[in-house]
């Protein structure tokens, strides 16, 4: 298993830190990642409930703050401009309040900003072109492929996360992410909504 790589830091908006919680290995998944995890301040509000129930909604953020598994970070100045240009940009363009601070601490701090809502990507990548992102099966993906989890612990904490969590899952994973789990496991998850055969 690779260690840490400082260049590489991570921004979760909070519908992919609660992915991660719903996976039932948040703790693994967090700490496999390849460099820093950071949540703004103003997103990190937005996290009220453990999916997979291991930690109670009265004490969510302060344990998660405490574990050191997240560092909850307060946007700068700079942060905080960019961060009101998007939160009170005109529609269709406006950014929730956390995803707004999601992009903000990213993109001024030099990080890959996970999202997961459509909106967000297309805001991010018309405003930031050519700049890292990633979603949160894109950071199972990431993790799957530089063989930081063993396969079945990744596949079941992706089924939990999917079933858990109901997981969005972005357009450009959802092959990877149903071919992973294989058609018995992935006819179980409604937010993967699949046909398949």
């Amino acid at each position: 298993m690779q260690g840490r790589d400082e260049a590489t830091a991570f921004v979760l908006d909070a519908s992919v830190l609660i992915n991660l919680l719903g996976s039932g290995a948040a703790e693994r998944l967090l700490t496999a990642l390849p460099g820093p995890v950071m949540v703004a301040d103003l997103t990190f509000r937005e996290v009220l409930r453990d999916p997979s129930g291991r930690i109670p909604p009265a004490g969510i953020r302060q344990t998660l703050a405490e574990t050191g598994l997240v560092e909850v970070r307060s946007l700068d100045d700079t942060q905080a401009l960019l961060y009101l240009e998007l939160a009170s940009a005109p529609d269709p363009d406006r950014l929730d309040d956390g995803e707004a601070a999601t992009v903000a601490l990213a993109v001024g701090c030099g990080a890959v900003p996970v999202l997961d809502e459509t909106k967000a990507r297309r805001v991010y990548r018309s405003r930031f072109p050519g700049s890292l992102l990633e979603s949160t099966a894109g950071l199972f993906r990431r993790l799957n492929d530089e063989d930081r989890l063993p396969p079945d612990d990744l596949r079941s904490a992706l089924y939990q996360a999917l079933r858990q969590a109901r997981m969005h899952v972005v357009s450009e994973e959802r092959e990877w992410v149903i071919r992973t789990l294989g058609p018995e496991l992935a006819r179980q998850c409604p937010s993967l909504r699949w046909r398949g055969g």
